[in-house]
């Protein structure tokens, strides 16, 4: 049996139709009923936020994009020099999508239906997401959606660069602007999760750890820029998950920030060689990066980061694992 029915009603509502429930369940109990908790099973997902969730229509992603395999059978397998393989080094999104046997229609794997859309664009915005729904297609949303969301790295290095380009500028102003953006974010995901959909957020990555920041505290001469873009990534990441309805069951919240910070400290807990550096050509920016234009010495897996802000498919991958397990194990 599920609760989902109950999420949208008013409080008073909720109360009286949870206790009619619960009688309902003591009833049942004592017929020996078993099996009451009915496994959520979605079966569409939706993807919305900024490129670290986009499947271009080519199958891009804004990572380490790996070619298809032609024959599995030599070592190590012998891959296309041209052709790439959209289901290789998957985005987190993909790895949501497959713990529930869904498929974005940008990448359909071994699926033979799209049972997910890509909504989210490139350099988008937390003001972006309203542009995003609007051009979901099918049915209205509903109970057996799941909406996956990462977005608002735009929104804190729009805050940075209103710094960087006057240092004189109070931190006070550039972190009420990221808490503005969060709080924003918030509230746009409380409506949308009470408008029917599961919905699975994750914090922005931390990026006061990315050769990005890394590079700001040498070009500027300022070694605080780092632990400005940490600050302003908390600032952001703590207003929206404090603005979040915290109810157990409408929204999975997973700590992305977190989960870099623990990967930065233990590199090698987490199979990373190298948690400083880009793996990726500097002359070709993503999504164009694959497997054959990364720079001398990287390698797709042992590097945390892809480009100067964009991991690489090792995070995708653990990002990923914690966002299924998480949309599994929440009361949705």
């Amino acid at each position: 049996m599920s609760f989902r029915f109950l999420r949208r009603r008013p409080a008073a509502a909720r109360r009286a139709a949870l206790g009619l429930a619960l009688g309902l369940l003591a009833v049942l109990a004592s017929c020996g009923g078993g099996g009451l908790v009915e496994p959520f099973r979605p079966t569409r997902i939706l993807a919305l936020g900024d490129e670290l969730s986009v499947i271009e229509a080519d199958g891009r992603k804004y990572g380490i994009n790996a070619f298809k395999i032609t024959d599995a059978t030599t070592t190590p397998p012998t891959e296309s020099t041209t052709e790439l393989d959209c289901a290789r080094n998957p985005i987190w999104i993909q790895s949501v999508a497959a713990g529930f046997g869904l498929a974005f229609d940008r990448c359909l794997g071994a699926a033979t239906a799209a049972t997910g859309q890509v909504l989210a664009q490139a350099g988008s915005k937390v003001a972006d997401l309203a542009t995003q729904l609007a051009a979901m297609t099918g049915d209205p949303l509903g109970e057996k959606d799941i909406a996956v969301v990462l977005v608002g790295m735009h929104d804190i290095l729009d805050a940075y660069a209103v710094y960087a380009a006057d240092p004189t500028t109070p931190k006070s102003v550039v972190l009420d602007q990221v808490r503005a953006a969060g709080t924003d974010l918030g509230n746009r995901i409380n409506a949308l999760a009470t408008s029917g959909p599961a919905v699975v957020v994750l914090t922005v990555p931390d990026l006061g750890l990315t050769p990005f920041a890394r590079a700001e505290n040498t070009s500027s001469g300022d070694a605080t820029r780092a632990a400005l873009l940490s600050e302003l990534t908390s600032a952001f990441n703590n207003r929206m998950s404090v603005t979040l309805i915290n109810d157990g069951r409408l929204i999975g919240l997973v700590f992305a920030d977190i989960e870099i910070q623990n990967e930065v400290k233990f590199p090698s807990s987490f199979g990373l060689a190298n948690v400083i550096d880009a793996a990726c050509d500097v002359n070709v920016p993503l999504p164009g990066c694959t497997t054959a234009t990364l720079a001398t010495g990287a390698t797709a897996a042992g590097y945390m980061w892809a480009d100067s802000l964009r991991p690489g498919p090792t995070v995708q991958a653990r990002l990923g694992a914690l966002a299924e397990s998480r949309a599994r194990n929440n009361p949705f």
